[in-house]
């Protein structure tokens, strides 16, 4: 049986500190909100025993699409704001997983709900290819610096 991950997962390739200000700084840009954050104190140990770095869990949308997605069905407010994991990696590297609800449930979505979280989910997944590309091109030129 095939399974797809729940998560859509990309690197940074800076601190977690520099890392956090890219990512919101592109978020902003594709013009999507950071309602919340969370912040991750404790270290987390994965399944394969690497420790990584604390993180935070940040919680975006946009309110036109939120009001979109309600004014057609209330139901889908469950579904918003959408979780971004920002875990800091070592070695100044940085990972960003979004928690895109369409793959994590198996279930069907309030028929206004559909659109407005994918188009969430499409800005979101942009604005984080563009900070992983941006993070590495800032540790090339800092690189080049030294």
């Amino acid at each position: 049986m095939h399974t797809e991950s729940a998560f859509e997962t990309y690197v940074v390739e800076d601190r977690l500190d520099r890392a956090l200000k890219v990512i919101r700084s592109e978020l902003n840009a594709t013009e999507v909100d950071v309602v919340r954050e969370f912040d991750l104190s404790e270290v987390l140990v994965h399944e394969n025993g690497l420790t990584r770095a604390a993180g935070k869990v940040l919680l975006v949308d946009d309110p036109f699409l939120v009001f979109e997605a309600l004014a057609l069905d209330r139901a889908a407010a469950v579904f918003f704001p959408l979780h971004v994991l920002v875990m800091g990696m070592g070695g100044g590297r940085t990972q960003v997983s979004i928690a895109a609800p369409s793959k994590l449930l198996n279930a069907r979505f309030p028929a206004g709900a559909v659109g407005p979280i994918e188009r969430l989910v499409g800005r979101v997944e942009l604005a984080l290819k563009s900070a992983a590309a941006r993070g590495a091109r800032t540790e090339a030129l800092v690189g080049g610096e030294t």
